[in-house]
């Protein structure tokens, strides 16, 4: 779907946003969607009346011009607010309708299985720490007290009924991941015993919790019983803290295992060094394949979760962005961030390039133009390549 300057739009909510909310999508979201992302989401709150908590319709050029964009870009830029639950967008015609949420709370999106992990993954181990102290809150020592407060029906007197409306009032209406994954419940139920589950506290926030931690560290229905089991309290109800812990142990475990048989299998991997098999390779496997053969181990969830923004975003066929893949990991000799990855690709979109014969043929051609004019090392391209790159790299596998 393309979005021109002249579409109308116009925005709603069902509350407006604190400071400490402004703080949570500032350094806890902010690393995962991007600072233009970011620019839009406040953006469109500033156009809120915060009386009527909705806008008047306006042109999209209104939003092109406040945050510097241009409408190719902002389709992929809105996106990550709807993917990461901040916005929810509806169509009437030729009218968008905009629908901005709420942030979740600190606390509930570092426990997120999934938010938490990414932002862990995206700004490192050290960094993540650093922020999250600044959620933190000291504990209140009540060591000694007797909690003496009054209760509600020691001054309140029962009624006889209860008020019954229809109404719409104000209400935090929180982001919220929806992710399309194909996770079998059946299968996962049949595998968990009533005498140490309670069925019944299997609630629709537990299934979604479950379905997403299966989606972000790509544990089956098996491996999810066993992590599931593993968080069951005495109470016979899961604690979904525990469950995101879990998780991420049954990860590391599979990890550790599927590592194992990589190597083994790698021992014996024989692979042509002429360029012409690397274009077999990358028509004839999938990404997660590539990666396989090319680190000797499994993929990290984040790296595939690259794979797939480039497979969503950008407008490359699948057999260019394996290409794309083999490409950066041999100028780099890592996996970089997607937005490494995304910078080659606009290049070549902007190129036309429609196959890996005009992608090495472009590559080839970059080489003979170097570049004389001083750009920082931070908004440059990969090093231009020699023309036997290629051979050279898979020779070295």
């Amino acid at each position: 779907m393309k979005v021109d300057k002249l579409d109308k739009f116009k925005l709603i909510t069902y509350q407006n946003i604190d400071i400490d909310e402004r703080n949570v999508v500032t350094l806890l979201y902010q690393p995962l969607i991007g600072c233009q992302a970011f620019s839009l989401y406040l953006s469109l709150w500033s156009l809120i009346d915060r009386s009527r908590l909705k806008t008047p319709e306006y042109h999209h050029s209104k939003l092109f011009d406040l945050i510097n964009i241009s409408p190719s870009s902002f389709i992929s830029i809105r996106k990550k607010l709807e993917a990461i639950g901040l916005l929810v967008v509806y169509q009437n015609e030729d009218l968008l309708l905009y629908e901005l949420k709420a942030p979740l709370t600190a606390d509930e999106f570092i426990k997120d299985g999934s938010l938490g992990a990414y932002l862990l993954a995206a700004i490192g181990k050290a960094n993540f720490d650093e922020i999250i102290s600044l959620f933190r809150i000291s504990s209140i020592e009540k060591a000694g007290y007797k909690n003496i407060t009054t209760t509600f029906d020691e001054v309140f007197e029962s009624i006889p009924g209860s008020i019954e409306t229809d109404e719409l009032f104000i209400n935090r209406s929180k982001s919220k991941i929806t992710i399309n994954h194909d996770f079998d419940f059946e299968i996962f139920f049949e595998g968990l015993s009533k005498n140490f589950v309670d069925h019944r506290k299997i609630t629709s926030r537990v299934r979604e919790k479950i379905s997403r931690l299966s989606y972000v560290y790509n544990l089956d229905e098996f491996t999810m019983q066993k992590v599931f089991m593993d968080a069951v309290g005495k109470d016979k109800g899961v604690n979904l803290d525990e469950l995101s812990k879990r998780a991420g142990y049954w990860f590391k475990f599979e990890k550790r295992s599927d590592d194992i048989k990589l190597n083994e299998k790698n021992k014996s991997l024989n692979v042509d060094s002429s360029s012409k098999n690397v274009i077999k390779i990358c028509k004839s496997s999938s990404p997660l394949n590539i990666l396989e053969d090319l680190f000797g181990t499994k993929p990290a969830t984040v790296e595939l979760k690259v794979i797939e923004q480039l497979l969503e975003k950008s407008d490359l066929s699948a057999d260019l962005i394996n290409f794309l893949i083999v490409f950066v990991i041999g100028n780099t000799d890592s996996f970089p961030s997607y937005n490494y990855f995304e910078k080659i690709a606009v290049d070549w979109q902007r190129r036309d390039l429609k196959t890996i014969e005009e992608a090495i043929d472009y590559i080839k051609s970059r080489s003979k133009y170097k570049t004389k004019k001083s750009i920082s090392q931070k908004n440059l391209l990969p090093k231009d390549i020699e023309s036997d790159w290629l051979d050279d790299y898979i020779k070295n596998l």
